[in-house]
């Protein structure tokens, strides 16, 4: 007689593939990398978002132009003490320590809307170019003495991708994300976090035009 094991088909009722496909799609969604899903365009920024690999919260990202150089724009980005004077909402920024002109460390704090708390993050920065028409600054959370009166952002990572078009044009590819660290689901804060990028875009514009 045969020991081969027959798998009883009739188990697999409709209802219980239908749950199988569900869940093998939905792993894939939070754990795989997704593409990026165009959300918005707003005065000329093209906003994305998509699950981040690995994770089970968004990233997001916004493309736009600037006019301007290549070395203004990088170093303005890079002056992290002058966060708080166009980043939405930042309320204080600073350098807290500096290895070189293109690798540092910096604090920022932002207000939230009562009756949340204020959300702090440091960073470690690195500005390299990667290329004669590309600078790439990238920021990643770093660990940093808690404050009691601010809640600690986790797991932050952002890319500043500069590309010169010309002398006087400047293609910015930005990317962010973090752990939005709220009992709300990912879903339902994901326009908020969509406008919030969109914002800081409009904001750098904004002063590069000054």
């Amino acid at each position: 007689m045969s020991n081969r094991f027959i798998f009883p088909v009739s188990i697999l009722t409709p209802r219980r593939l239908f749950m199988i496909f569900f869940l093998l799609v939905l792993s894939n969604s939070i754990y795989g990398q997704t593409n990026w899903v165009k959300e918005k365009v707003v005065d000329g920024i093209t906003a994305y978002s998509r699950i981040k690999e690995g994770k089970d919260y968004y990233e997001f990202r916004t493309v736009f132009q600037v006019h301007t150089s290549l070395s203004t724009i990088s170093d303005f980005i890079c002056n992290m003490n002058n966060f708080k004077n166009w980043m939405p909402n930042c309320i204080e920024s600073i350098i807290y320590k500096r290895d070189n002109d293109s690798v540092f460390y910096a604090y920022t704090i932002t207000e939230a809307p009562w009756p949340a708390s204020n959300r702090d993050v440091a960073f470690k920065v690195i500005r390299e170019k990667t290329s004669p028409q590309v600078t790439q600054i990238t920021l990643r959370g770093v660990s940093y003495p808690l404050s009691k009166n601010n809640v600690r952002v986790k797991d932050y990572h952002a890319v500043w991708i500069l590309t010169a078009k010309s002398p006087d044009i400047v293609v910015v590819d930005y990317t962010a994300s973090f752990h939005p660290g709220s009992n709300y689901p990912n879903w339902l804060i994901k326009n908020s976090l969509i406008d919030a990028r969109i914002n800081v875009s409009q904001k750098l514009i904004q002063m590069l035009k000054k």
